[in-house]
């Protein structure tokens, strides 16, 4: 039997469902993704859905409100990305995240997100150069970009959401 568009749709939500709870890597994500919205029959579609991990049945109990002192440490481990980069988030991470989940957690996902945009300054910098500053019109872009989500990000935490950088690259966790 063919798959309508609605079905694929669904599919699609199923998986981006998975990936935001961190039941899939993003390398998953895209393949899957891509089998379901290529998926001629009811079967292609179950193939892409085959083997999704299921959640967790205690996560409920782990989303608990973090309290004051770890959302601000948080908050810190954030902001302190514009004057330090990643090295303040780190520490932060290797010192109050030992005692704190949320704080870890956030920190972390500071550090990577410091480095990623750190590496992307660096890309641009060297394609900039490669084309005669061409390129260079894109650094306010990228760097107003980053202040944005810096922001965003201790806001998020000091709030007490687990926030998550998009084009973040995790290199650790």
């Amino acid at each position: 039997m063919r798959v309508s568009d609605a079905d694929r749709d669904q599919g699609v939500a199923l998986l981006q469902t998975a990936f935001a709870e961190g039941r899939l890597t993003h390398a998953e994500l895209d393949q899957r993704i891509g089998e379901a919205l290529t998926a001629r029959s009811g079967d292609d579609l179950a193939r892409a859905l085959r083997g999704l991990p299921v959640a967790k049945a205690h996560a409920t109990a782990e989303r608990t409100m973090p309290n004051g002192a770890d959302r601000m440490w948080a908050l810190v481990a954030h902001w302190s990305g514009y004057f330090s980069l990643f090295v303040i988030p780190a520490l932060i991470a290797f010192t109050k995240g030992t005692s704190s989940r949320f704080v870890r957690d956030q920190a972390m996902e500071s550090v990577n997100f410091q480095l990623t945009f750190l590496g992307a300054t660096v890309a641009l910098g060297m394609a900039a150069g490669l084309t005669f500053g061409l390129l260079g019109v894109l650094f306010p872009v990228v760097v107003v970009g980053w202040m944005v989500l810096v922001c965003l990000g201790g806001l998020s935490a000091v709030a007490g959401n687990r926030w998550r950088y998009p084009w973040n690259v995790r290199l650790f966790r």
